[in-house]
């Protein structure tokens, strides 16, 4: 009797024990299959932020670079760029020390206005100097056949008075003129001042038609003559 009751007792063992392995290892699968979705849904999470966060920082670190970029393109300076500087430099303190080298403009100026100017002789002991030139007609308005309007105001004693201040470089607003008159068809013979009677100029003049009135002669006096005052 006492080895029958303890065959039936392991027979009754063995079920009990198989079912409890079962369900120890579906436990054990489930609690790995957990795991692993818990594993690849924090990889997962951790890309997307980390992509996000890449994203997000890019364009501000490419804004700020940019900048500096800039700064440092304007800052350096190529040494062809400082060669150039220092020359310029270097020209400008030698105008700036050298009086002569500022006038050297005024000087050739003077030298090509001499070169079309001839000297001329004169018997009037009040010339100082006479000089005849190929001057450039100063223009004029008027236009068909022309004869001299000497009236104040008229558009020949206007461009007469430009012509003169042309060649003798008094101003038009500081100018007296002593003497406008003919001195045959068509030409003018004008003594002229500054109101200073410091300058004082006789020019003969030559009517050009549809180009105006053209110095022919230049003569500087020594004064006002004295029967014009």
């Amino acid at each position: 009797m006492k080895r029958n009751h303890s065959k039936q007792s392991r027979s009754e063992k063995k079920p009990s024990e198989n079912k409890f392995d079962k369900i120890y290892y579906v436990v054990i699968a489930i609690l790995v299959f957990i795991l692993l979705a818990l594993l690849t849904y924090v990889f997962i999470i951790r890309d997307n932020d980390s992509n996000q966060i890449s994203n997000n920082i890019s364009p501000n670190t490419e804004l700020n670079s940019k900048p500096e970029q800039n700064t440092s393109k304007e800052n350096v300076q190529t040494p062809t760029e400082d060669a150039q500087k220092e020359s310029e430099d270097a020209i400008q303190e030698e105008t700036s020390e050298d009086p002569e080298a500022e006038e050297s403009p005024t000087e050739e100026k003077n030298d090509s206005e001499v070169s079309n100017v001839e000297e001329a002789e004169s018997d009037d002991p009040l010339v100082e100097r006479a000089y005849t030139g190929k001057w450039t007609p100063i223009g004029t308005e008027q236009s068909g056949e022309h004869v001299t309007n000497f009236n104040e105001g008229s558009q020949d004693r206007v461009e007469i008075n430009q012509a003169v201040t042309s060649v003798t470089g008094l101003d038009s607003g500081n100018i007296i003129e002593w003497w406008i008159a003919g001195d045959g068809p068509n030409r003018v013979e004008a003594t002229v001042s500054n109101e200073n009677k410091t300058e004082v100029y006789r020019v003969y003049l030559q009517f050009i038609k549809e180009k105006g009135w053209q110095p022919t002669r230049v003569e500087e006096l020594s004064k006002v003559p004295d029967e014009y005052q």
